[in-house]
């Protein structure tokens, strides 16, 4: 499905950056864990923060965007065994999900924050290293990266408790049974807005010196010509100046600390 996106007021002019090319954009989405950056329902892509913002880079420039949806496994294996071509996603620095199949584009699409939901009234307001952890029973999404918090899950420090589904996380901590589902904040806030069952007691702890804050950025196909690398991260940066990937972001979620997400 070819992601079609208006975006009023955002007009591109015909210029260099514009490319004349009967090709198609084979855009990379993760199936139902990554909202808000991409949002899937029976299948299909509908929209997102990252979504929106690849619909917007490639409007007026000739190409065809077109949304493959797969699981988060799934997909890195099609892209590690090369099953798919001419790709954009979006990845992160300290993840490099791609390896040498893909290259990050420098500017950021967004930066994200790391937060625990609590319904543990005998939990700080932050937590300032892995320590605090100790003996605490957290969630996760299953198949994630979440840095030095993996590490301290393999040496026992706290139980791990992987979810599939965030409605899943967030009623087993509104029902204590769990001490806090650890996630970026853009995507506990999505969700909790959402959230209909179990107790409303929810509270955000600080895990920034657990997880620090970093960059999400657009990671391209290798093999696409330097001349469409530059094109995309010229359009990122008009997209940027122009307040337009505010606006995005905006529509899904408020900014947190610093801006970051």
């Amino acid at each position: 499905m070819a992601l079609c996106v208006l975006l009023p007021g955002l007009a591109w002019a015909a210029t260099a950056d514009t490319v004349a090319a009967d090709r198609t954009v084979n855009y990379l989405v993760v199936d139902q864990k990554t909202v808000p950056f991409q949002i899937v329902q029976n299948g299909r892509s509908q929209g997102g923060i990252v979504s929106d913002m690849v619909a917007a880079i490639f409007e007026g420039t000739g190409y065809r965007v077109v949304s493959q949806v797969l699981p988060v496994n799934r997909l890195r294996l099609a892209v590690a065994e090369e099953k798919v071509h001419d790709w954009v996603a979006f990845d992160s620095p300290v993840w490099n999900s791609f390896g040498d199949k893909g290259e990050m584009l420098p500017h950021p699409l967004l930066t994200t924050r790391h937060i625990m939901l609590t319904c543990n009234p005998g939990l700080p307001d932050a937590i300032d290293s892995v320590d605090d952890l100790r003996e605490l029973s957290i969630v996760t999404l299953r198949h994630f990266d979440y840095l030095s918090l993996n590490r301290a899950e393999e040496q026992g420090l706290f139980r791990s408790v992987p979810v599939d589904r965030y409605d899943a996380g967030l009623k087993l901590v509104s029902l204590r049974r769990a001490d806090g589902f650890i996630e970026m904040r853009s995507r506990l806030q999505f969700h909790l807005e959402r959230f209909e069952r179990g107790e409303r007691c929810f509270r955000e702890v600080d895990v920034s010196q657990v997880i620090p804050d970093y960059d999400i950025r657009l990671s391209v196909d290798r093999h696409w010509p330097d001349e469409f690398k530059q094109m995309v991260a010229r359009r990122l940066e008009v997209l940027e100046k122009s307040g337009e990937l505010a606006r995005i972001r905006q529509r899904y979620v408020s900014d947190g600390p610093s801006g970051a997400q």
